[in-house]
């Protein structure tokens, strides 16, 4: 069997892992179109296998990654293109879409909350949960500056994009929930960068709206998370 500083010998294994690992996801996704089969859940578990068979260093994986995590965030740009062929609609519906977004991000933020509490989980693990649904570097800093567990955060963050983006629009159909601007919402506040990825495969016009949502969303939980502790 290989050795896993052979593996991890070329400084660009795991980025080249990573990247091998989404092409295969979106190679199974494209021919069978299951909503399982995600390319981001697909490459997560083949990743985790991976690391987890040849006991490789996370870290070391991790560090090899470090273009890529620089890349990820600036590509977000590019969500303002769709966004910006849709605006007649941000201007015709401004207020009751702002609305949403608000509804959607202090729901998550409280229910998340509210659950924890009930079933008696521990402070620092429910403060980590608060930011959940925002995009990761701001899920992360939030988690920091409020007192949560960053790593906990990201990781919960990771799986709320992954169910979100598997799951969320099967449960919108099953709810009879139709509009798309309704849905866009609905994945962008909850399924940030994941379920705005499955949006954007919908149609642009959920695409568009996700894409707004993940922005404020994220912007609104940097704002209300600090105030949710200080209620608890």
């Amino acid at each position: 069997m290989t050795s896993s500083v052979d593996l991890l010998a070329n400084p660009y294994a795991g980025l080249l892992l990573t990247i091998g690992a989404y092409a295969v996801g979106q190679v199974l996704y494209d021919k069978t179109r299951w909503a399982f089969l995600q390319p981001v859940l697909t490459a997560s578990v083949i990743v985790i296998v991976i690391l987890s068979v040849f006991d490789l260093s996370y870290r070391k994986y991790y560090d090899q990654n470090a273009v890529l995590n620089y890349i990820l965030p600036l590509t977000a740009v590019v969500l303002a293109l769709p966004l910006y062929r849709n605006r007649s609609i941000l201007k015709k519906h401004g207020a009751a879409i702002f609305a949403g977004i608000i509804a959607g991000t202090v729901t998550t933020m409280g229910t998340v909350a509210a659950a924890g509490i009930f079933i008696g989980t521990d402070f620092h693990t429910i403060i980590s949960l608060i930011p959940k649904s925002a995009t990761n570097p701001i899920a992360f800093e939030v988690s920091r500056i409020i007192g949560g567990i960053p790593p906990v955060t990201v990781a919960l963050v990771v799986i709320t994009g992954v169910i979100g983006g598997v799951a969320g629009p099967e449960m919108m159909k099953l709810m009879g929930i139709r509009n798309e601007i309704a849905r866009g919402i609905a994945m962008g506040s909850i399924s940030h960068a994941v379920g705005t990825a499955r949006s954007l495969q919908e149609s642009e016009l959920q695409g568009s709206m996700s894409s707004l949502a993940m922005a404020l969303a994220g912007m609104l939980t940097a704002i209300l998370a600090p105030l949710i502790v200080m209620l608890l």
